[in-house]
């Protein structure tokens, strides 16, 4: 039962392994279990803990990381701002289009959700504090203006 299983299709046969089979079943379940979970429950419990044959499921929601949301085209854009370079200045460098720095620009915003430069740099470092108040517009610590 654990070995590879052979569907055919047509005049061939297409080789699939139990693992594969495991995966996309686990990508299913997951997927359904998100979709009933009560999205106010985020994060304060357990999607699914279940035990079955001696093996305990347990589905806990995770918030991914600033870094993780980003492409590393993104991340490279996103640290040349962090180091006081312009839109300009990151299209000439990296040789590439004004047009295409704010597209990237206008991504790593949606995906932080942020507003402004100073709140996705905020972001990135981790300091969720100057994120919400850059964002805000609230003076951060040693802003003059």
């Amino acid at each position: 039962m654990f070995g590879p299983r052979r569907h055919r299709t047509g005049a061939r046969a297409a080789v699939v392994s139990d693992d594969e089979t495991v995966r996309s079943l686990a990508r299913a379940l997951v997927r359904r279990v998100a979709e009933l979970a009560d999205p106010d429950a985020a994060g304060r419990r357990p999607l699914l803990d279940l035990t079955e044959l001696g093996v305990r499921c347990l589905l806990v929601p995770v918030v991914p990381s600033a870094h993780d949301l980003l492409s590393p085209r993104e991340h490279e854009i996103a640290r040349m701002v962090g180091q006081g370079y312009t839109n300009r200045a990151i299209a000439r460098v990296l040789d590439i289009s004004l047009y295409t720095v704010s597209a990237h620009m206008r991504r790593i915003f949606t995906k932080l959700g942020v507003g402004t430069r100073a709140a996705m740099v905020a972001a990135l470092s981790g300091q969720d504090s100057l994120a919400e108040a850059a964002a805000g517009g609230l003076p951060v610590l040693g802003d003059t203006d």
